[in-house]
């Protein structure tokens, strides 16, 4: 068998058994990977010598038999701590010593068996949902003239190619809807999961610092990702009971400051799709309804003052002359906020757009939000982070349209593929779960797949469909 394109349960299971061995995957993998130019554009540094070495380590494991990510490649957003690597944040004005230690989620991962083949490319800070880098531009492996999405497009990439089956993104408030744009674009499983602003204590800058992400082929896979990085059971996936779900293809943030029309119109296509995944709930038994979240009058302004907030945060600790000319205005937005003393306000207006939220799916009684995780195409293959302020506005507004007010809420949202369009793009939808309820947001998800039949990964990756 080979391992590329495998999932990670699979993977797991062959070298609990001792079906196989972790350093045949990993090595299976690394060739494939290195062998393709276009799937090596999702990487900003590979791991092959000390992968390989890595995974011997965990075939000579005397628990190897009990490892939920046994053998499993995993990629790792640059933003995160990988030992001997450097995290870049997508930028040339970071100035981050080489990582003596791994992050905690990098941590839990090899603890589990996985193996880090890499960390991949993100766009400056985590702040951009398109992903470009000193002049390498990862293309859509759908078609080759869209982009990956971002912030963590390299690690969507890395997933959509088969270069890995697993990988970690970032996310929260002020991450451009974070991992699930990402998998909208690349057409794979993003899971973002649920994080309470009210647990951050009036810290803001805890709160804008974002958590990771997951993204996989299968629902399955980030299901047991999510509960090695929660050290919880790994859920059981099944099918839900009857659910009272709500649709809607109308975002839910007013147009950005500046910038004149709708924030996003979903196109015919997005909303036919939408259609058809609430046909499908309602053929497995769920009561479906046509509803749209209030967010509160608040939401617009929580939502871009988190973003440009995150921006001087993560900006104050580099020189600011070596960023992006895009992301120097955000931070300098952000920074003239600070001193304007709304600072203060902000965490709170999140929490009030969290509440207004809390309150609608329970005035409604609904279990699960469904919506389009994209309005249509996600955005051209270009050099966006040589391009001006504007224009970056522009088009991030209108890709995180959908995803963006959830990674500021922090309730649970995961996107599914469930076909491809017309255009040969995937056609992907986004479900948003209530607090505390992952697993029957997993169970919906899950369902969701198992009805539609999307391909797990576009014909020319040469993978099984």
């Amino acid at each position: 068998m080979s391992w590329p394109g495998a999932t990670a349960r699979q993977i797991a299971r062959a070298v609990r058994r001792g079906d196989a061995t972790a350093t045949t995957v990993v090595a299976e993998h690394i060739a494939d990977l290195t062998a393709d130019p276009a799937d090596a554009t999702a990487f900003g540094a590979t791991r092959e010598a000390t992968a390989l070495a890595e995974a011997a380590i965990v075939d000579e494991l005397p628990d190897l038999a009990s490892l939920p990510l046994a053998g499993v490649p995993v990629a790792v957003c640059e933003r995160f701590a990988v030992t001997g690597g450097r995290a870049r944040l997508g930028s040339a004005a970071t100035t981050l010593p080489v990582a003596a230690d791994d992050e905690e989620l990098v941590r839990r991962l090899r603890g589990a068996g996985a193996v880090i083949v890499g960390t991949t490319r993100s766009s400056e800070l985590g702040l951009w949902p398109t992903t470009d880098d000193g002049g390498v531009v990862p293309v859509n492996p759908w078609r080759s003239d869209r982009g990956v999405g971002g912030p963590s497009g390299g690690a969507g990439l890395a997933v959509a190619s088969g270069a890995v089956p697993l990988a970690i993104g970032q996310d929260g408030p002020g991450m451009a809807g974070g991992v699930r744009t990402v998998a909208a674009a690349c057409g794979v499983v993003g899971f973002s999961p649920e994080h309470d602003p009210t647990l951050h204590d009036d810290d803001v800058t805890r709160w804008l610092a974002g958590t990771p992400g997951l993204l996989a082929t299968t629902v399955s896979d980030v299901a047991e990702a999510y509960a090695v990085l929660t050290r919880s059971a790994a859920p059981e996936i099944g099918d839900p009971p009857r659910l009272r779900i709500a649709a809607s293809d109308r975002p839910l943030i007013p147009p950005v400051p500046g910038l004149r029309g709708p924030l996003a119109t979903p196109d015919d296509e997005t909303r036919t799709r939408l259609l058809e995944v609430v046909r499908t709930l309602t053929d497995a038994g769920h009561d479906t309804h046509r509803a749209t979240p209030g967010l509160g009058p608040r939401a617009a302004t929580a939502s871009f003052s988190a973003w440009a907030a995150a921006a001087h945060l993560r900006a104050r600790r580099f020189d600011r002359d070596r960023l992006q000319r895009r992301t120097r205005r955000l931070a300098a937005i952000g920074e003239r906020s600070v001193q304007g003393h709304w600072y203060g306000g902000l965490l709170g207006d999140g929490v009030r757009t969290r509440e207004h939220a809390l309150e609608w799916f329970a005035s409604g009684g609904f279990d699960v939000l469904v919506t389009p995780a994209l309005p249509g195409p996600p955005p051209a293959a270009a050099g966006w982070s040589a391009r001006g302020f504007r224009d970056n506005l522009r088009s991030g507004a209108r890709t995180a349209a959908y995803t963006a007010p959830w990674g500021l809420i922090g309730l649970p949202a995961v996107v599914v593929p469930v076909g491809v369009r017309d255009d040969g793009l995937p056609a992907v939808v986004q479900l948003v779960g209530r607090p505390g309820h992952v697993s029957l947001l997993f169970d919906v998800a899950a369902q969701v797949v198992e009805r539609m039949k999307p391909r797990r990964y576009p014909p020319v990756a040469g993978r099984v469909a």
